[in-house]
């Protein structure tokens, strides 16, 4: 009876521990939201903003206007990223602007915190945040 228990307890704690772990691998994820954490600005509607994170640790993607790709690598719930990349495509003011606020905020050792289904990434200094949603595995 107590092989039982201990084995169910051991069980338990792996799995307790598995829920923890957040895997990027092989995830894209489309921006909801970016800016200051208690003021973010909402993703500009129709221009495609996704973020992907290959299982090579390569991420890429398209913020507003340019494509960026880059390297990442991920430590417990920090992602550090850098440097990036993108092409030089001239856009629109409000496109830019976006593609300049989240690229600067995904540059260094990120903290962040998923469900699976949400992503946030939030900048060095804790004031900034990359609001993003999964749409693939």
């Amino acid at each position: 009876m107590k092989k039982n228990v201990a084995f169910l307890i051991l069980i338990a704690t792996l799995i307790s521990a598995c829920a923890g772990t957040i895997t990027l691998n092989g995830t894209t994820w489309e921006l909801i939201s970016y800016g200051p954490v208690d003021n973010p600005t909402m993703a500009l509607p129709d221009v495609d903003a996704t973020i992907s994170f290959d299982a090579d640790d390569n991420l890429k993607g398209n913020v507003g206007c340019n494509g960026f790709f880059g390297e990442y690598e991920v430590s417990g719930n920090t992602i550090s990223t850098g440097p990036l990349a993108s092409t030089m495509m001239a856009c629109e003011t409000p496109q830019m602007d976006q593609e300049y606020a989240v690229l600067m905020l995904l540059n260094g050792t990120l903290d962040f915190e998923s469900d699976g289904a949400t992503l946030t990434i939030f900048s060095e200094d804790g004031t900034s945040a990359l609001h993003l949603t999964r749409i693939t595995e």
